[in-house]
């Protein structure tokens, strides 16, 4: 399987970086519904691209907005809780790399979405202990353009 970055397009980027600057600082249930439910698969191809360049970059802001994106995906279009985690185990491991604190970062994250089961799974997940790429089906590889995370499974 490819790695992440070469994988997943990043096509719809740009929609998901105007969407994310128009957000309010504190999203409602009415932003949200002012998206089209199709924003959700821009949101959410953004969020897991931009853990990657996160962590290229060395970035913490970057690491929040692309929590923010797959937050807000997800708050478009509920998935099932596990295939979720599966993809906030990246961002989780990121946030160790950049020596944050992977509930600091959540809760942070999950307090500018809208109140509901979103913001209850990101600061449950975030203060878990128990998050290695291996047990959510990644693993961490090196490409000529630096680290990239690449499901196994």
């Amino acid at each position: 399987m490819k790695p992440n970055l070469e994988r997943i397009p990043g096509k719809q980027d740009r929609l998901a970086e105007a969407i994310l600057t128009r957000a309010p600082r504190r999203m409602d249930q009415r932003f949200v519904g002012s998206l089209h439910p199709s924003a959700s698969l821009a949101l959410g191809r953004y969020g897991v691209r931009l853990a990657t360049v996160a962590l290229r970059q060395n970035s913490p802001d970057l690491l929040r907005r692309s929590l923010l994106a797959t937050g807000l995906a997800e708050c478009l279009k509920p998935d099932d809780d596990r295939d979720l985690m599966v993809g906030l185990a990246l961002p989780w491991i990121v946030a160790q790399q950049l020596q944050l604190s992977p509930a600091t970062v959540f809760a942070t994250v999950g307090d500018s979405l809208p109140d509901g089961p979103v913001v209850e799974l990101f600061k449950t997940f975030g203060a878990r202990t128990d998050v290695t790429l291996e047990a959510f089906g990644w693993e961490l590889v090196t490409t000529a353009d630096g680290p990239d995370f690449r499901p196994f499974y």
